[in-house]
């Protein structure tokens, strides 16, 4: 079987190498506090998916338009997708999100990105409490990235699992 600890050492390398050719940081930071969630803040990346909450006391969609003009001029993204919950209802987050796809060497990236005013962000808050479960368990990563490998099908997790199901089963409940 893959090494999956190597493999998402790996991922962790090229997506850090995708978010400093992206220019991602620079264009989300004059909307606010860029938080980075789920698996690769975790160090648990399986999938190439990279998640960020932008976190502001106000949700400007000047500052929207602004952004999303930005990154369809900046010609690195394949896809900019916009979707507006402020205005429009929302299963998740009350903000604006971006889909940013980015192909390099024929492997495709996808940003997943927040802009929310809202205070308590519970995807911020238990991703910090998963980093704090994971550093006081040191198997803990090996068997997540393996639980992960066995549900995975190639585009999303089989028999209704998802992350927090996996980290659950293996770090208790969260």
């Amino acid at each position: 079987s893959m090494d999956v600890v190597k493999h998402a050492d790996e991922l962790k390398r090229e997506a850090d190498s995708i978010i400093t050719q992206s220019g991602v940081v620079d264009v989300l930071s004059g909307l606010g506090k860029i938080n980075f969630v789920g698996s690769y803040a975790l160090d648990l990346l399986h999938r190439n998916d990279i998640d960020i909450i932008v976190t502001s006391n106000i949700c400007s969609r000047d500052l929207a338009i602004f952004a999303t003009k930005k990154f369809i001029e900046s010609n690195k993204y394949q896809t900019v997708g916009f979707a507006n919950y402020v205005d429009y209802n929302t299963p998740y987050l009350h903000g604006y999100y971006w889909e940013l796809i980015i192909v390099k060497d024929d492997v495709k990236w996808k940003f997943d990105v927040w802009y929310t005013a809202e205070e308590k962000v519970k995807t911020i808050e238990v991703t910090q409490i998963i980093l704090d479960k994971l550093a006081t368990n040191k198997n803990a990563r090996k068997k997540i990235l393996e639980q992960k490998q066995k549900y995975f099908d190639g585009e999303k997790y089989s028999h209704d699992m998802n992350g927090l199901k996996i980290y659950e089963q293996v770090l208790g409940k969260i």
